[in-house]
This record gives structure tokens, sequence and C-alpha cells, in this order.
């Protein structure tokens, strides 16, 4: 019995831990992080490729597929099988070349978390 309360205590936590992460996350922020982004990618709805792809409609999709960035994809981006979510997002930002090793992006990463939530948070607006 105290074994499934410790457990349903330390979920009720987490989850209210990560609500409270998730809601902290600041769009503006986020938006003035991204134009760190700006000279690669672009997020509007039929904004162009650039360096890199587009990434309008980024949560969901399948890395690698976006149709105005085709054909110059990395082999290893195309066949890594990832699908874009919070989580796979945040591990990418965080170190690019080490979550999908041989992608092409150059961009070294953001160590910070809290600068990884705020982008996020951006991007789940800007890329609707």
């Amino acid at each position: 019995m105290f074994r499934f309360l410790g457990h349903a205590a330390f979920a009720a936590a987490f989850a209210t831990l990560t609500a409270t992460t998730v809601q902290a996350a600041d769009v503006d922020k986020g938006a003035a992080i991204f134009k760190r982004c700006v000279a690669c990618h672009s997020v509007e709805k039929d904004g162009p490729a650039k360096q890199g792809p587009n990434l309008n409609g980024l949560f969901g999709s399948k890395a690698g597929t976006h149709a105005s960035y085709a054909g110059k994809y990395s082999d290893a981006m195309k066949s890594s099988g990832v699908v874009w979510t919070e989580e796979t997002v945040s591990q990418y930002l965080e170190n690019p070349r080490g979550f999908i090793p041989k992608n092409k992006m150059i961009f070294v990463g953001l160590k910070k978390p809290d600068e990884r939530e705020n982008i996020i948070a951006y991007l789940k607006e800007a890329t609707k």
C-alpha cells in the first residue's frame, strides 16, 4: 500500500513539475533566442528554405521530410526515424550532432534547459 502511494505521490509531483516547467516557458524569450536561427531557418507558412529547412509544421513531422528542403537533407537526417516532439526537439537543440550524428546542422546547440524550453514554446506558436 505504501509502496503504491509512494509511486502515486511521485507521479503526481512529476506531473506538477512538468506542467510548471512547460508553463514557465516564455514565447517572447524564445523568439529572441530564435533570432540566432533566422539566417538558416524560417517559420512562416510559405517561408523559404534557407541554409536549413523551413520549420513550419515542425511538431509531429518526421525529420528529413519538409518538401521545401527536399534533396538537401543529409542521409543521417532522412534515415533517423525521428518524429519532432517537444522532447526530441529539445534533445536535438541541446546537441544536434550527438542526437543525430552526421547531420548537416553546424549549430553547436543550446546547453541551457530554459533556453530550449523557451525556443520550443516559440516554435510551437510560430510553426502551427
